[in-house]
C-alpha cells in the first residue's frame, strides 16, 4: 500500500523511526509517495526518498559513530568557546554535513540535488532566525540568491545542504547561510524545529488520494506525561535556553495530537537526551523497539488517516492492484 509520511525533530532518538518503519511495512505499507520531516525527522525522510527501507535505515543508523558529531574540533571541549564566538555554536557541524553526504551517495537511488528525485518527492524545515521565518526545501529556496545575485533554483539546490540546516540544532551546530533576495543579508539557517517540529500538515489536501502517516518522537512514557525542564543553580541561563528551545519545538504537539491522533504514530523515547550522542546497545534497542510496537499497536487498530481537512483518505490499495 501508498502513504506520505512524515517524520519529527529529535536529535539522537531518530533511531527509533526505523523501527516504526518496520512495523508499517509489515503493515503493508511498501511504498512511501511524498515524505516530509524536520530534524531527525528530515534525515529519515530523506533516506526514505533515496531507497533506504527500514532494514537499510536500521543498518546505516546503528552503524554510524554518533559521538563523532560532536566535532568540537582539535583541542575537543576546549574547543566550545572558539567555536561558539566564531561559528556561533559549539562544533563545527562538519561531520554531520559530510555523514549526510555519504548517506545520499551510498543510497540505492544516490541523488544530489532535489531536481534528481522524483517531482514533489520531499520537503524538509529549516528555520531561517535572521528573516524569522520558516523555510520549506527545496519551494522556498527562491528567497534567496547566490553570490552574484541569481535566484537559487530548487531544483539545483543540494539536498544535504537542506538536510544539515533541518537537523542543525541551534547552539550546538552552526547556522548555515543563505542571502535574502530582498535584505541582501545572509540569513542564518537552523533546525526547523524552532518553528515546526511536527509539519504533518505538509502534504494535506482536501482530496487525498491515500493517507499521510504522521510519526512523532516525544520524550517519557506517555503522550500525556508532563515536561519539566529546571530552571534553577548556576547554570540558570543554559537551562531557560534549553526550555525556550524545547518549548518551542514541542510547543503544538499536543494540539497536534488531539486533532490528528488517529494519523500520528507518537513513540516514547523514554529518558534518552536529544542531544546525548553515545547511546548504549539499550538504548539502540530501547529505541527501536518502541518504534516498532508503538507503529505496530498503531496499524492493527485500522486509523483513519483523518487529516487537517476533516477528511478520510480512501482505504489503501495494494501498489500494483488494479484499478
Amino acid at each position: 500500500m501508498r502513504a506520505d509520511g512524515v517524520f519529527s525533530g529529535g536529535g539522537i532518538k531518530g533511531l527509533a523511526f526505523a523501527g516504526a518503519l518496520q512495523a508499517a511495512s509489515e503493515a503493508g505499507y511498501g511504498e512511501w509517495g511524498k515524505l516530509g520531516g524536520t530534524s531527525a525527522g528530515a534525515i529519515t525522510a530523506m533516506a526514505l526518498a533515496v531507497g533506504y527501507d527500514a532494514q537499510g535505515l536500521h543498518e546505516v543508523l546503528d552503524a554510524f559513530d554518533f559521538a563523532t558529531i560532536a566535532d568540537y574540533g582539535p583541542a575537543g571541549p576546549l574547543s566550545e568557546a572558539e567555536n561558539f564566538f566564531v561559528r556561533h555554536a559549539l562544533t563545527h557541524g562538519e561531520v554531520l554535513h559530510r555523514w549526510i553526504r555519504e548517506l545520499l551517495a551510498n543510497a540505492p537511488h544516490p541523488a544530489r540535488v532535489f531536481g534528481e528525485l522524483e517531482p514533489d518527492k520531499l520537503r524538509v524545515v529549516g528555520t531561517d532566525l535572521v528573516h524569522a521565518r520558516m523555510v520549506v526545501f527545496p519551494e522556498d529556496v527562491t528567497h534567496y540568491v547566490d553570490e552574484h545575485g541569481r535566484p537559487l533554483v530548487p531544483a539545483e539546490f543540494p539536498i544535504a545542504d537542506a538536510v544539515r540546516i533541518s537537523a542543525g540544532y541551534p547552539y550546538f551546530f552552526p547556522p548555515l547561510k543563505l542571502r535574502d533576495a530582498k535584505t541582501g543579508k545572509d540569513g542564518a539557517l537552523v533546525d526547523g524545529g524552532v518553528v515546526a517540529a511536527f509539519p504533518v500538515f505538509l502534504f494535506d489536501r482536501p482530496d487525498p488520494k491515500h493517507p499521510t502517516w504522521g510519526f512523532r518522537l516525544f520524550g517519557g512514557s506517555a503522550p500525556e506525561a508532563p515536561t519539566y525542564n529546571a530552571i534553577d543553580g548556576l547554570d540558570w541561563p543554559l537551562d531557560m535556553l534549553r526550555g525556550v528551545l524545547d518549548t518551542s519545538i514541542n510547543g503544538l504537539d499536543t494540539l497536534e495530537l488531539e486533532s490528528f491522533g488517529d494519523r500520528v504514530v507518537a513513540i516514547p523515547t523514554g529518558s534518552v537526551p536529544t542531544l546525548q550522542f553515545s547511546l548504549s546497545e539499550a538504548q539502540k534497542r530501547f529505541l527501536y523497539d518502541s518504534g516498532y510496537e508503538t507503529a505496530k499497536t498503531f496499524f492493527d487498530a485500522h486509523p483513519s488517516g483523518r487529516n487537517s481537512f476533516g477528511v478520510v483518505p480512501p482505504k489503501p490499495a495494494a501498489v500494483g492492484a488494479s484499478p
